[in-house]
């Protein structure tokens, strides 16, 4: 995908460079998932343009585009054919703490290339990748003697931008380099990072970092799910293989029925989930209103930030599975009463419904009895409505399963662009 990208930019004549890691992208072992990448600051202002007429000439979708500053935006593509993604880190200016480290004509007027693909100067590329990897914390042997190697390509104009850049602290790093000592810089990084040349935001600078928060905060572009399913099932399966697999999420935490819960996976194993009888209406009633505070509150104080912080919020059962198992809950009130309640709850975006037929299930836990597992997984599947609720068949495997989960959310993040 980015080298189609690449291509494209070409062919549109819009300027760019690659500002590290260029060399992986002709790996053979490259997955492509995280490429940074600079424009000019108009051609950044309306990159989002020209993504979508890239992805609309080759059956690509946006699905996520998260604004982490003014001139910075992490975009992630999608390709629904074979579900590969291209996270790119796209930049429309190269400063830090409000220095600018250089202008758009000595970066794009030095550029050079690399196996065709524009690509920074030497010791703007020093530098820039020197400041990235040190404040991440991730200066780590090979990237050092990567570093190195730059340093001794140009030492001359890489020393200058030390002295321009890390003031005090320039002749160490640079000995450090030439000494092989990673450790002296990683010890002394605190030290380096706060010595660092700083700067202050424009009044125009500032203005629009508001604006971005406020967009951030009106428009999250975190989503939250749920899974729902009798046990034996699979959700935890389901659930750890789309954890692991690559998302368009800064973060992923997750919830076990209410959105209250560390995000922990410390949950307790019930293996008699209708031990005990269920309770009295008036209790039921009172259950019903504490869940309805629980919910709606819990969600305020914890979902709404993660969501905005462009959190990929997972439900390990919700609020719904009261209605289809209203047993394990002891709930002994009336269902149409619980279904009144649910029109008042916080939902997730989306809820994957992980049923298929009960005997099927049954051969995998027999925590109830079949005639009640066959009455659960009935009222599972008349929650689906493949709008929110989608019906997901279980008897495939875990891959295919996690496929099918896998798609219908990138469908549901891309109808946002």
């Amino acid at each position: 995908m980015i080298h189609s990208f690449l291509k494209y930019l070409k062919k549109k004549s819009i300027d760019y460079v690659i500002t590290n890691g260029y060399e992986d992208l002709f790996s053979e072992f490259s997955t492509e998932n995280d490429v940074d990448i600079l424009f000019k600051k108009q051609d950044f202002l309306s990159i989002e343009k020209t993504l979508k007429s890239f992805c609309k000439i080759n059956g690509f979708k946006i699905v996520q585009n998260y604004h982490q500053e003014v001139y910075a935006k992490n975009i992630f593509l999608y390709n629904p054919e074979n579900q590969k993604m291209l996270n790119l880190d796209i930049y429309g200016l190269f400063h830090r703490k409000h220095v600018l480290l250089f202008s758009e004509e000595e970066i794009f007027n030095n550029k050079t290339t690399y196996r065709d693909i524009n690509i920074l100067a030497i010791h703007q590329e020093f530098i820039h990748y020197f400041l990235k990897k040190i404040t991440k914390g991730d200066l780590k042997e090979n990237v050092f003697l990567y570093l190195k190697m730059l340093l001794l390509k140009d030492e001359t104009k890489c020393t200058e931008t030390l002295n321009t850049y890390l003031l005090n602290d320039s002749k160490k790093v640079k000995d450090a380099f030439l000494n092989d000592n990673l450790e002296l810089i990683n010890n002394e990084k605190e030290t380096i990072l706060l010595n660092l040349k700083k700067g202050n935001p424009t009044i125009s600078y500032w203005f629009k970092d508001k604006v971005r928060i406020i967009k951030r905060v009106l428009f999250p572009t975190g989503i939250s799910i749920a899974f729902l399913g009798p046990d034996g099932s699979g959700k935890t399966t389901i659930i750890n293989g789309l954890v692991n697999s690559n998302l368009p999420f800064r973060q992923t935490n997750y919830f076990h029925l209410k959105p209250i819960e560390n995000t922990e996976k410390k949950i307790t194993v019930t293996t008699d989930p209708h031990k005990y009888k269920p309770y009295s209406k008036l209790k039921s009633l009172v259950k019903l209103c504490y869940f309805f505070f629980q919910y709606n509150l819990g969600w305020l104080k914890n979902i709404v930030p993660l969501r905005v912080r462009s959190s990929l919020v997972i439900f390990d059962r919700y609020y719904d599975d009261l209605i289809a198992d209203n047993k394990r809950y002891r709930y002994g009130g009336g269902i149409f009463l619980a279904k009144f309640f649910r029109l008042f709850i916080k939902k997730p975006a989306l809820y994957f419904i992980l049923v298929t037929d009960a005997a099927t299930i049954y051969k995998r836990k027999q925590e109830v009895t079949f005639s009640e597992l066959e009455n659960q997984v009935k009222k599972y599947k008349d929650f689906a409505d493949t709008k929110r609720y989608f019906e997901i068949d279980v008897s495939k495997t875990p891959d295919l399963i996690i496929k099918d989960v896998y798609s219908i959310l990138m469908k549901k993040m891309y109808e946002r662009y």
